[in-house]
């Protein structure tokens, strides 16, 4: 008799797009996931299959462009997060509906934080919009979203991969997809040998790459400016030739690093059966106009492990 499969579906933010690679894997080669539960871009993966939308939003995902990502963003200023977010979760409520998270054909729970008590909140019933918005607001970048009294923000912050949660939810076997073991220098600098041996660091950059994020920036800042004057200033501040972190990297940085070691001890205490670790530490907090790659590389991993995952299931 097949063993009951869940999968816990990671944070990460555009690193998340591999979710839809893992998923993709396990129903190509006939292995059917049970009950799933997601924390911030984890939980919009893990809602759209538990619904069953995730071929459509795997369409949605690939064509995503720079242009996309900048016409989702509403910034403002100040408050308590960059991003309001009302545009990027009205196109998400598209998928959601009003779809109730009892209603769904797979069981499944998103995870969300209280910022004011620490608490980590589980939503296993309610409105799916309500559950996925409060799981990926990103303290700093979203802001936080209010729902019964309490200030909730991504999960991340408690409990990134929730391996526990679906365990509770019955799985007898739990596939954990960690978005966050990569490592993190990956993000902005790579060490290379030069050739009397000793290791430089430079800038993983590539033209094409380069002026990629240039016109997103230039496309937010121009959106501060219309916000306020006075942002200028501060943008012209963290723009310089000698590169500085700016703000989002900054926010993404620290939470990466929060991150991996919440989830190291969380694997110690509830361990998952098999681990997909995509690598994709050269992501950026917005780079969701990578999709394919992304989702390759969950694919790829998952592939790899399927004769592992139903010697477990029998």
């Amino acid at each position: 008799m097949k063993k009951k499969l869940g999968i816990a579906l990671g944070s990460g933010s555009a690193r998340g797009w591999s979710h839809i690679g893992v998923l993709n894997a396990l129903e190509e080669s006939g292995i059917k996931v049970d009950c799933i539960s997601g924390t911030s871009i984890g939980s919009v993966v893990g809602a759209v299959y538990s619904i069953g939308d995730i071929k459509e939003f795997e369409k949605f995902a690939r064509s995503i462009d720079w242009k996309s990502i900048v016409s989702f963003i509403d910034v403002t200023f100040p408050g308590s997060g960059l991003i309001p977010g009302k545009k990027l979760f009205k196109m998400l409520s598209e998928y959601y509906k009003d779809i109730l998270i009892e209603d769904l054909p797979v069981p499944y729970c998103a995870v969300a934080a209280d910022v004011l008590t620490g608490e980590e909140i589980r939503f296993s019933s309610g409105r799916v919009t309500d559950a996925v918005r409060a799981s990926v607001a990103i303290p700093g970048v979203f802001t936080p979203f209010k729902l019964a009294g309490r200030i909730l923000v991504d999960g991340g912050i408690v409990n990134p991969v929730p391996v526990n949660v679906v365990r509770e939810m019955g799985a007898e076997v739990v596939i954990a997809v960690d978005l966050n073991n990569c490592t993190i220098e990956e993000n902005s600098e790579e060490i290379k040998k030069s050739e009397d041996g000793e290791k430089n660091i430079s800038e993983k950059k590539d033209v094409e790459e380069e002026d990629r994020g240039k016109r997103i920036f230039e496309m937010l800042e121009q959106k501060y400016n219309e916000i306020t004057g006075s942002i200028r200033t501060k943008l012209d501040n963290l723009r310089s030739k000698e590169h500085v972190p700016n703000i989002l990297e900054i926010l993404d940085n620290t939470t990466h690093i929060m991150q991996r070691s919440i989830t190291e001890n969380q694997f110690k205490i509830s361990p998952p059966d098999i681990i997909i670790e995509p690598q994709l530490g050269d992501f950026r907090l917005l780079d969701f106009d990578r999709a394919e790659e992304a989702i390759e590389e969950g694919y790829k991993l998952t592939i790899s492990q399927i004769g592992n995952i139903r010697k477990l299931l029998n």
